[in-house]
């Protein structure tokens, strides 16, 4: 009886055509075999991965050029093709002559690929890109970078021709296809290569240099005693030096020594400035020696200069600058006149400096925060309040509008066109009043500056209450007189009204392509010449569009009213909710200056969007049982909401709300950076004047507050959710 082979190990027959199709191009052998989607994949998946190749490799060369790239790239990709050939060659010969053993074979191709990419790693920049390149082409491009990124889209293009010969054999013809995981996963390594030196990581360089911010480590993490004020007194004694000295000058008395009080004295008092020689070096300038007494024994003063207008600095490699005091209480050194040279407009008379003793004493802890402590907490308590307030106003915008991002709710909502042209007419009337009611009660209160709230509220009141009756008694009005030209006479002049008042927003479109699309290519002057030839093609083109439109729906005579609406909203939130609040705070800031308000406005307009979107998402989940039970009973619209929808999105958006809280905390100190207020905006300060203790303080404070905010949201959606 026959031995027979276990399906895994089973001989499939190949193709050699389909193999030297997909050799050439990429996915051919695959879509001659019928697997064309197979095939497209492969070909897009090849051309994406060598384009990106090709960008990465000449964006990390020292002179980018396309050219040179790809001639570069295509030899390394034929030179690692040709090693992982050999290697293959090398295993199918060990397979068959050696070891003898089927199962062997997927066990010595992890071997093979092993073995590969480590022969990359070892020889390839030392022995593969010298044979392969000139050193001309070396010393342009990066070749690790076409290493990697050459051998994985080789190891990519073969797998691909032995894919086509398995599906071109009779085996696998019309049967399943076999996996592209081993495809997937090499894109996904070349990928990874690409983005590893695009990105330039040196992990090397990381762990070398790990000094640099090991220094600043102990700074950062453990800040508290820069969190308390410490008192200390400062006594500063001071000499007077004359520096140039002209000839015959003996410059400022010496200071006498003292009975009682610290003093220091210098001699000579008269001298010559450091000097730095255009040919370099340091010629030192006269030595001075420096006497003082009645200081306190053992403890050490710090020796600072000033120059002539008064800049003080520490003048160090000029001599001793911080002097242990001896058991008598003084002290004796030496030290050169550093060079302190002052602006020539300023140079003017006899130049007199300023030799400083500075003792400082102890530091006695003074139980009382710190001006930095201060400045964080303040920060941090803008920083709450902004994601507080951004939460708020997120939610009282968000909530309302989320129900017209709710396609469960809109779709229902058709219309007729005599109803929605009065409708919309209405709207626009009652709109128009509102706003001349708010230009009433601005000139009686003086204008916007003189009450801006309440003009405010007033017009946000005045335009949609107004807005909405309009809409609600233009569409009555209109169905009733549409309706008494009968069926097809109102619908077809509804429908032309429709279409007339589309033409506005048509000529604005328009108007936009030319001036912003057009002036592209011809520039904005020439756009501008017949700008309004092409407001009215916009006008003539939307006009025909929704008449067209409402032609079509002649049958049924009804609108999706709803499903408009839903898609113009949903697409205005998609659009706001993908812009990065920490765009909208620069805006803001330039809008109404740097502050806490600037991150509020910024926050709140990404809340309302973020908010209204998983509002709507809750909203299109309910179940849709107890909404059907009160349509069936007759309630209204507003009353199916209240009792139907509400009580069942109150959890999710209790929890979406406590969410959106703590996000908008941590993204407000963000927003700082850029001047949205906040303890952000002051650790941008202390992060430039390299105060790190500072910054230490409100890294662990922003880290506490998150954690703190962390633990309250849980509890709150524990307890309500």
């Amino acid at each position: 009886m026959a031995k027979s082979t276990p399906p895994s190990f089973e001989r499939t027959k190949r193709s050699p055509l389909h193999a030297l199709l997909s050799l050439i191009v990429p996915g051919l052998g695959q879509f001659v075999a019928k697997a064309r989607t197979r095939g497209l994949t492969i070909l897009l998946m090849v051309v994406t991965l060598f384009g990106l190749s090709m960008w990465t490799i000449a964006q990390r060369a020292r002179f980018p050029d396309y050219s040179l790239s790809t001639a570069v790239f295509i030899k390394v990709v034929l030179a690692t093709a040709a090693l992982l050939v050999f290697l293959l060659a090398l295993r199918h010969l060990f397979v068959r002559f050696v070891t003898k053993d089927p199962a062997m074979e997927a066990f010595s191709l992890y071997g093979v690929v092993i073995l590969f990419f480590l022969l990359l790693v070892v020889i390839g920049p030392s022995q593969i890109l010298p044979t392969v390149l000139r050193p001309e082409e070396i010393s342009q491009v990066h070749g690790v970078t076409a290493l990697y990124a050459g051998a994985a889209l080789a190891a990519l293009w073969l797998w691909q021709v032995v894919d086509a010969a398995r599906i071109g054999g009779e085996h696998l013809r019309g049967k399943f296809l076999p996996s592209m995981g081993a495809a997937i996963v090499i894109a996904c390594l070349l990928v990874f290569a690409l983005g590893y030196n695009l990105t330039g990581v040196d992990l090397p360089k990381a762990i070398r240099e790990y000094q640099d911010v090991g220094i600043l480590l102990p700074r950062i993490l453990w800040p508290w005693r820069s969190a308390f004020a410490y008192d200390q007194e400062v006594f500063e004694v001071v000499q007077k030096i004359q520096a140039p000295c002209p000839d015959g000058e003996v410059g400022p008395p010496s200071n006498p020594a003292l009975p009682d009080d610290p003093w220091v004295s210098a001699t000579p008092t008269c001298g010559q400035l450091s000097s730095r020689p255009i040919t370099g070096g340091l010629e030192l300038g006269t030595q001075l020696t420096i006497t003082g007494g009645n200081f306190v024994p053992g403890q050490v003063v710090h020796v600072r200069w000033a120059n002539p207008i008064g800049n003080p600095f520490t003048p160090r490699g000029m001599g001793e600058t911080d002097i242990t005091i001896d058991e008598d209480g003084g002290f004796t050194t030496t030290l050169n006149i550093p060079d302190a040279v002052v602006a020539p407009d300023t140079a003017v008379g006899t130049q007199i400096h300023s030799l400083i003793i500075r003792q400082e004493s102890v530091l006695v802890f003074g139980g009382r925060l710190s001006e930095e402590m201060k400045l964080a907490l303040i920060g941090l308590l803008e920083t709450i309040m902004i994601g507080l307030m951004a939460t708020f106003f997120g939610i009282v915008a968000a909530f309302p509008l989320s129900f017209l991002a709710a396609k469960n709710l809109m779709a229902p909502i058709l219309g007729t066109p005599q109803r929605i042209v009065g409708s919309l007419a209405g709207a626009l009337a009652g709109g128009w009043a509102g706003l001349q009611v708010t230009n009433f009660v601005s000139n009686s209160l003086g204008g916007l500056d003189k009450a801006p709230v309440q003009i405010f509220l007033v017009g946000l009141i005045a335009v949609l209450g107004l807005g909405y009756l309009g809409l609600q008694f233009g569409g009555r009005l209109s169905e009733m007189l549409l309706t008494r030209l009968g069926k097809d006479a109102g619908y077809w002049t509804a429908s032309g009204l429709l279409a007339l008042l589309a033409a506005y927003p048509g000529y604005r479109l328009g108007l936009g392509f030319s001036r912003g699309v057009r002036s592209i290519v011809v520039g904005n002057e020439i756009a501008a010449i017949n700008e309004q030839w092409y407001g009215a093609i916009g006008a003539v083109l939307v006009t025909l569009a929704v008449f067209w439109y409402l032609y079509g729906k002649r049958e049924t005579r009804r609108v999706p009213v709803g499903l408009i609406l839903y898609g113009i909203v949903r697409t205005i939130f998609n659009i706001v909710r993908s812009v990065e609040a920490l765009i909208y705070a620069i805006i803001a800031a330039i809008w109404v200056g740097l502050g806490p308000f600037a991150g509020t406005l910024a926050l709140t307009l990404h809340t309302v969007a973020s908010l209204a979107k998983l509002y709507s998402e809750a909203i299109e989940s309910i179940d849709p049982g107890p909404l059907e039970a009160l349509d069936a009973v007759g309630a209204n619209r507003l009353q199916s909401v209240v009792y139907a929808v509400v009580p069942q999105i109150m959890p999710p958006v209790i929890s979406f709300t406590v969410y959106r809280w703590d996000i908008n905390v941590r993204m407000s100190t963000l927003l700082g950076f850029v001047g949205g207020g906040g303890i952000g905006f002051i650790l941008l300060q202390w992060i430039r004047l390299y105060n790190y203790e500072a910054v230490g303080i409100a890294v662990w404070l922003i880290a506490i507050t998150v954690a703190a905010l962390d633990y309250v949201s849980s509890e709150i959606r524990e307890r309500f959710v």
